[in-house]
């Protein structure tokens, strides 16, 4: 089967930041599916999708060549979806993608009958590296002809699940955050990525203060994120709660005015 060409403007409407929200097309991390799935009205859109993935993260170290993703469709009729991956940098705090091969994805393009259970294959391809190697494995949901003979605009569902090689490979993650002008700043100075859920920024005084994408947020071994945040120079000395990796974090953040 030929795949389709991949332009730069699908890639980033696939794998944006942040919301993931593409013109009719909702989208998600497949680490907040779930929640994002509960919070739907019961009225869906046409032709939106019902998915379930499985697992939502993969990591393969370097003695791991191979792994499976299951994908099951609590749908009423069948779900066409094809599976593809893209490495993963980050550069000026923004996450940039393109296509790779060191996955060999079997089958990549498949119609999920309904209520069945498809399972995927994942083979890789390339020989272990030194230090970790970030991947994101992007299911979407393809266009289904049925609907565009009825006359009505499709919704799909596109879910994109971090794919990580040889963290075993990687030196911790070294974290330290940062307050400027106008952001809060996390610097990540080791070489593993790290996940982080939900940051609660407060003053001395215990006063909340807004942060903007305040979402879950990745920050990648030798890179650094930001989260806006309005006169952080006049806030300060300033604590941080978050999640990362899991674990409840409690920070001072290093001021940054000067």
């Amino acid at each position: 089967m030929t795949r389709p060409a991949v332009s730069p403007r699908l890639i980033a409407l696939i794998l944006a930041g942040g919301s993931f929200l593409a013109t009719a097309a909702p989208a998600a991390f497949a680490e907040e599916a779930a929640a994002q799935a509960a919070a739907q009205p019961q009225a869906q859109p046409p032709g939106l999708a019902k998915l379930n993935i499985a697992p939502l993260r993969f990591e393969l170290d370097a003695s791991k060549s191979a792994a499976t993703l299951m994908l099951t469709n609590t749908s009423e009729r069948p779900v066409p979806v094809q599976t593809r991956l893209f490495a993963w940098r980050q550069e000026g705090g923004e996450d940039r993608f393109e296509p790779s091969g060191e996955l060999t994805i079997s089958p990549s393009i498949i119609a999920i009958p309904p209520g069945a259970t498809q399972i995927v294959r994942l083979l890789r391809t390339s020989a272990p590296s030194p230090g970790e190697k970030r991947f994101r494995l992007a299911v979407d949901q393809l266009p289904d002809p049925t609907m565009a003979q009825s006359g009505q605009a499709e919704a799909r569902l596109r879910f994109t699940i971090p794919v990580f090689f040889d963290r075993d490979k990687a030196a911790p993650a070294q974290l330290s955050w940062r307050v400027g002008p106008d952001r809060v700043e996390l610097a990540n100075s080791g070489g593993a990525t790290s996940r982080i859920v939900a940051i609660e920024v407060k003053t001395a005084a215990g006063q909340p203060v807004p942060v903007e994408r305040n979402s879950l947020r990745y920050v990648q071994g030798g890179s650094a994120i930001a989260w806006p945040l309005t006169k952080g120079c006049a806030l300060g000395p300033v604590t941080i709660t978050a999640q990362v990796d899991g674990q409840t974090a409690h920070v001072q953040a290093s001021p940054g005015c000067g």
